[in-house]
């Protein structure tokens, strides 16, 4: 066994009254690193815990990384970008993707059903409250605001039906005093003046985020695709009354700019919105309609929408002869697809088709999940070379600096709490070792008249404060670890969720930050102990033999 380590040990065992006088000090030295410890290892957790708590609730308003069209702006006004079936599908081959979804900002006002409010005229007023919806659709990952709903449910958004559901935060529901399950008056503000929706409160969240909470809620993005006029829906209805045994198809388009041409059958686009087929003959009707540019300079023939294609299948049967005296098309049967109709001629069953709307080609833009924070900007790089330079890639530290600097500004302040622990520890250690070198100065003298030299008799004394310094750091680990996993576990420790945006203090520490910090604390700390034991040099063996 290593001679300094021997002795080292040896002075570590109680003998009589021998060690009285360093016994108080060893011990107050070795409680204070025990607390520094202990500080030390619950301020990371704390900053860790706090900052993943609110990175999570700031990604589960907007997501890790959003992608938006070229030509958008800072506001929360979305453009509409078009993108083609299986964008989203693309990105998710990528393994570092773990979810993507449509998305579109609209602002709008709603408006409290509280009639009982009158002003100085003693006219009847409301309340009202600007809010930012949110448009989501069938794939939006809900998960977040599920754990976070107050009353009621997060509803289901269908692709291809519209949904009057609305989800508001706990603070507009109680300003304007809505409850789950009624309706309320909103309005969505245009260029041509707000428009009306009477939607439904399908649910309230609260996350704490209060500034969050404030400002946004959720509805269909197919509703803000309605209201914003994004694509073309084409609607194909049959004329009841007929002419010269050809039946009527008129097509009437919405969206758009208005100015609407359409093209039957693959024919040329014409302002021609109907067409004539005969009914004796089987028959598959397709229009495809857009709108175009419309006045001087601008090129007539530039289509400005995506265009939207409508099918019908017509299939007659006859009942007596097509004469005059066949009246008018009643209809018999109807469903979502399928209708039937019939007079005392003839039967005609249409069949809708299904094809790709246009209004599925439209988004206000795209937010990407990735597998791992740790990835944020190596995932917008990827996701930036799989779409290409025509669309804007922005991550959720680049929308929202001011938070993630603040959170930024929590390490700083776990840096300070570690240094002065660190600080406390070394001056205790320097303590203890200075009052244990006086205490044993007389074995200081022997080891120097048999021949060892000062490094060898400082490595015994720093062994020793070693071994010091590791019982008080088991002790503070010990102490950390066990107040980390009761706060985790029973969430003892509360807060004002107000103040905090966290109704109980969160604690997370993870391996590399507890590893890092023991490690750091003792080589810093037995490094310093170097400083110290230098003492020994000064003694005289002569003078230390002396001393009784």
């Amino acid at each position: 066994m290593n001679t300094e380590i021997y002795i080292a040990k040896r002075m570590l065992k109680k003998h009589g009254k021998e060690n009285r006088l360093s016994q108080p000090i060893v011990f107050l030295a070795i409680i204070g690193i025990a607390l520094g410890m202990a500080v030390m290892l619950l301020s990371s957790a704390v900053a860790t815990g706090f900052q993943k708590e609110i990175r999570e609730k700031v990604v589960g308003f907007g997501a890790h990384v959003q992608i938006e069209s070229q030509f958008g702006n800072e506001s929360f006004e979305s453009n509409p970008m078009v993108v083609q079936p299986g964008f989203n599908q693309l990105l998710l081959q990528n393994k570092k993707i773990k979810h993507a979804q449509n998305f579109a900002y609209k602002p709008a006002i709603l408006q409290s059903k509280d009639k009982n409010k009158f002003n100085k005229k003693g006219v009847s007023i409301r309340d009202i409250e600007g809010i930012i919806f949110k448009g989501v659709d069938e794939n939006f990952d809900a998960s977040f605001f599920k754990k976070h709903i107050y009353s009621g449910s997060f509803p289901y958004y269908n692709n291809h039906k519209t949904n009057d559901s609305i989800v508001v935060s706990k603070y507009i529901a109680n300003r304007l005093n809505l409850t789950v399950n009624e309706k309320v008056s909103t309005f969505f503000i245009k260029e041509k003046g707000p428009k009306q929706r009477n939607l439904i409160i399908a649910g309230v969240f609260e996350t704490g985020l209060e500034e969050f909470d404030k400002r946004f809620g959720f509805v269909d993005l197919n509703q803000v695709k309605k209201i914003n006029s994004w694509g073309i829906q084409t609607i194909l209805t049959i004329n009841p009354s007929y002419q010269d045994s050809n039946l009527t198809i008129n097509a009437s388009c919405f969206g758009g700019n208005g100015n609407y041409k359409y093209s039957w059958n693959n024919r040329p686009f014409t302002y021609t919105n109907e067409l004539s087929v005969p009914i004796n003959i089987d028959t598959t009707i397709a229009v495809v309609c857009s709108d175009f540019e419309k006045g001087f300079p601008f090129d007539q023939t530039q289509m400005i929408s995506v265009p939207d294609t409508a099918q019908l299948s017509l299939r007659f049967n006859k009942k007596n002869k097509f004469d005059s005296s066949c009246t008018s098309l009643t209809k018999s049967f109807s469903s979502k697809h399928l209708n039937k109709f019939e007079n005392n001629c003839f039967t005609l069953e249409t069949e809708l088709n299904p094809t790709t709307r246009s209004t599925e080609f439209y988004t206000g833009g795209i937010e990407v999940l990735l597998t791992n924070y740790q990835d944020l900007f190596s995932g917008k790089k990827i996701i930036q070379d799989i779409i290409g330079p025509q669309y804007r890639v922005s991550t959720i530290i680049e929308r929202h600096q001011e938070i993630f600097n603040w959170l930024n500004m929590l390490d700083l302040n776990v840096y300070i709490i570690i240094g002065l622990m660190i600080l406390v520890a070394i001056i205790n250690m320097t303590a203890a070792l200075l009052v244990i070198i006086l205490e044993k100065t007389q074995m200081i003298g022997i080891l120097k008249s048999v021949g060892a030299n000062n490094w060898s008799i400082r490595k015994i004394f720093i062994y020793n404060g070693g071994y010091l310094i590791f019982i008080g750091l088991l002790i503070g680990n010990t102490i950390g670890l066990l107040m980390i996993f009761i706060q985790s576990n029973f969430e003892v420790i509360t807060l004002p969720k107000e103040n905090y945006f966290v109704s109980v203090v969160p604690m997370q520490l993870n391996l590399f930050n507890f590893l890092g910090i023991n490690i750091g604390a003792f080589i810093i700390c037995l490094a310093a102990l170097v400083v110290p034991s230098y003492f020994i040099t000064k003694i005289s063996p002569i003078q230390a033999i002396k001393k009784e």
